[in-house]
């Protein structure tokens, strides 16, 4: 057991944490995670649905008919920084008596070249050329490039690294300028019409909330004419209770220069404890990055047929387990247990031998979540899989390329001839089947955690992440993947990325 000091209790204890709980973080340390034993990737008509056009029909008529309650979740905490690592980079040790150009080559940056070429067409570009006095010519010459960069950074200047990724401006459309925080308003209005309301529930940075509500008060009511929807926003925090201890690379207790613990946020599986607060029926699940709006596209309106077929097909399985449950319940005769056992069989891939009821409604009444999934073209990030369990059971997973063994040659071979990629968007259906909400945390598998490598002020730690939110932290719900059209993948994890061809083609020029 670990000797922690007084001042440490006080500590754990103002982080709502307990010592049993900090001392099973440091037995994962010692002990580790086990591996996914995956069976084989997740394939069209092997674990992923695609939709015909009729099919597309059926369920939009679902959800555009339905009266359940509904809300969009969008994680978006954070400043940010990662978007522009590279460009801090090359500030921090630009040679000025060299070229823009022979900087990034002595930094191994070439690939930046064609980003500098275009700094016109990004969606800030006019505002900081406005505040530097600087004509789109200007931005030929590499002085006026490192100046409109390091004003785009300086904290004297537009400040963006240190500004939530949220609110940092994605597209322009005419003379206006959408933050990504405004787009995802605009796409939740797109499938919310017929319901006149559109609920929205953003998980942000404490530090960040008074700039989030400046940018809601500006635009809320132009908006809300704009669409003819009226909105509901509202925010959580990452709770510190879920934060996890860190260590030395000798797996000491790390303490900084002041002799205190560091708790660490334990990644975004952690949300699964904002996302557990939410009430209503249905819940559209989407990255703060991964956005694109454009109502004049025809794109635009075959994304929005596609979450709202998502959520179609999540009502219409939901509808049958709640069928089965009540049936099993009230009228647990042969031919249900079988029409259960065969609808479970069916859907999820559940071989299941019991006949009794209740275990039938135990096995059927779970969380809900339909994913869209789009093509592997390159990007990194897990995907899609048929995972084998202890037991037995094989059923579909989210993998990441952490969670395998890669000494093994057939799980390192399955894993790369996965075909699609992490999901797009997700529907999901929250509450049993009488109505009442579940309770996230028992649906979990705490094995799928991982070990991270990170450091501070240079100092090299470890620390816990909390098994990924729709990976480990729903593992053990009912999982559908369905192909959506790839320009549903539109995310934004460089500010590079504001330059290929899915983020311009929605500029209006």
């Amino acid at each position: 057991m670990t000797k922690f000091l007084t001042e440490d209790l006080k500590q754990i204890k103002n982080h709502r944490l307990t010592p049993e709980k900090v001392e099973n973080d440091l037995k994962k340390f010692e002990e580790g995670f086990g591996t996914i034993n995956i069976s084989r990737p997740a394939t069209i008509n092997d674990g992923i649905l695609t939709l015909d056009a009729n099919q597309l029909k059926h369920f939009i008529d679902v959800y555009n008919n339905s009266t359940l309650s509904r809300c969009k979740f969008v994680p978006a905490s954070g400043a940010a920084t990662r978007m522009f690592k590279d460009l801090h980079n090359l500030l921090k040790a630009y040679d000025h008596k060299k070229s823009l150009v022979e900087n990034l080559i002595l930094q191994g940056l070439e690939q930046w070249h064609s980003f500098f070429e275009n700094l016109s067409r990004l969606p800030f570009a006019k505002s900081i050329c406005n505040q530097l006095n600087l004509t789109e010519e200007d931005l030929h010459h590499d002085e006026h490039k490192v100046e409109f960069i390091t004003y785009a950074l300086d904290e004297n200047g537009l400040h963006l690294s240190q500004t939530p990724k949220a609110l940092i401006p994605f597209h322009t459309y005419q003379d206006k300028c959408l933050t990504a925080f405004e787009e995802h308003l605009y796409e939740a209005a797109a499938y919310a019409k017929h319901q006149q309301t559109a609920k929205l529930h953003f998980t942000i940075s404490e530090e960040h909330q008074s700039k989030f509500d400046v940018v809601l008060n500006e635009i809320i009511n132009e908006l809300e004419a704009e669409t003819n929807v009226k909105f509901e926003v509202d925010f959580s925090y990452q709770s510190n209770s879920t934060d996890t201890i860190a260590i030395n690379l000798d797996h000491s207790l790390y303490r900084d220069k002041n002799g205190k613990l560091l708790f660490r946020p334990a990644g975004h599986g952690a949300l699964l404890e904002n996302l557990n607060q939410l009430t209503t029926d249905l819940i559209f699940i989407k990255n703060i990055d991964n956005v694109c709006y454009n109502p004049e596209q025809q794109t635009q309106q075959t994304n929005n047929d596609y979450k709202k077929a998502l959520a179609g097909l999540c009502i219409s399985f939901k509808t049958k387990i709640n069928h089965f449950c009540k049936a099993l319940n009230q009228h647990p005769n042969q031919e249900v247990i079988r029409e259960a056992k065969q609808f479970l069989n069916d859907s999820f891939n559940l071989n299941i031998s019991t006949e009794n009821p209740e275990e039938l409604i135990s096995i059927l009444d779970k969380p809900l979540r339909v994913c869209g999934m789009v093509k592997n073209e390159g990007d990194p990030g897990g995907g899609p899989f048929w995972v084998q369990f202890k037991n037995g059971d094989e059923k579909l997973q989210i993998v990441e390329k952490s969670q395998i063994n890669l000494d093994c040659s057939k799980q390192t071979k399955h894993f790369e001839d996965s075909t699609h990629f992490n999901p797009v968007d997700i529907v999901c259906s929250i509450k049993n089947a009488e109505g009442k909400t579940f309770n996230l945390q028992d649906f979990v598998d705490d094995n799928q955690g991982f070990i991270a490598n990170k450091s501070v002020d240079g100092h090299p730690i470890k620390g816990l992440e909390l098994p990924g939110l729709w990976n480990g932290g729903m593992a053990h719900w009912h999982t559908l993947f369905v192909e959506v059209p790839q320009q549903s993948f539109n995310p934004v994890k460089s500010i590079a990325d504001l330059l290929k061809p899915h983020h311009q083609e929605c500029v209006e020029v």
